[in-house]
């Protein structure tokens, strides 16, 4: 099975290096259809750039916390300027680690969608819009650890390949080369289906139903 990343193309067989395009240092399966991953470098300048601050703040922290620890408690109830100091500079920590958060939980969300949308890819290589609901799929057994993206089924984690293996087995309708087009699929208009629809009433068809709508050329919205 192709990969759709590749760090080297030594990686594959030379007969299929032409179906690689070089960027950013890496080589990336050329598929139609398939939209380009974001970008996530500027949001983890940014993140670096907060962490930073947070770092900075946190040590101004430790400098007043020490300082109050000297300080009379005569004098700290007299002028009560370092109580003022002290509580606006755990306001900005507290709010500096707020936006570090929000920012890291942005990349792992952006992590996990790239990660989906190359199982995606990889299952449904000849129809994009197959492919995007396949990673819509994917990303509901994909979790971020803080370091990577992983996936877990019932409980337990497991490969890429699993997923797919399970994916194919759930959704065959939906894969590259599965004949089943079910007995019992009616088409999408016949069962009532409009031409598009959303992915919460998407999921509850059948998965006859599911495939005819696909099939049919049906939209699936977020």
């Amino acid at each position: 099975m192709l990969k759709y990343e590749l760090e080297d193309l030594t990686e594959v067989d030379e007969a299929v290096h032409s179906l690689y395009t070089e960027k950013d240092g890496k080589y990336i399966l050329a598929i139609d259809g398939l939209p380009e991953p974001e970008d996530t470098s500027g949001l983890k300048n940014k993140l670096n750039e907060l962490m930073g601050e947070a770092k900075e703040a946190k040590r101004k922290a430790r400098e007043l916390e020490s300082i109050k620890e000297r300080q009379e408690e005569e004098s700290a109830k007299e002028k009560g300027e370092f109580k003022t100091l002290w509580e606006q500079a755990q306001q900005k920590l507290a709010e500096k680690d707020d936006e570090l958060s929000k920012f890291q939980k942005r990349i792992q969300e952006k992590d996990i969608n790239l990660a989906a949308n190359n199982i995606g890819a990889q299952l449904a290589k000849s129809d994009s819009k197959r492919a995007e609901v396949l990673s819509d799929y994917a990303a509901k057994y994909a979790r971020h650890n803080g370091e990577n993206v992983e996936f877990i089924l019932g409980g337990v984690a497991i490969s890429e390949t699993d997923l797919m293996n399970f994916l194919k087995k759930e959704y065959p309708f939906l894969v590259d080369g599965s004949s089943a087009s079910g007995g019992g699929a009616s088409s999408a208009s016949g069962s009532g289906a409009s031409k598009e629809m959303n992915r919460a009433e998407f999921s509850r068809l059948t998965p006859q139903k599911q495939m005819a709508f696909i099939k049919d050329g049906g939209i699936v919205e977020d």
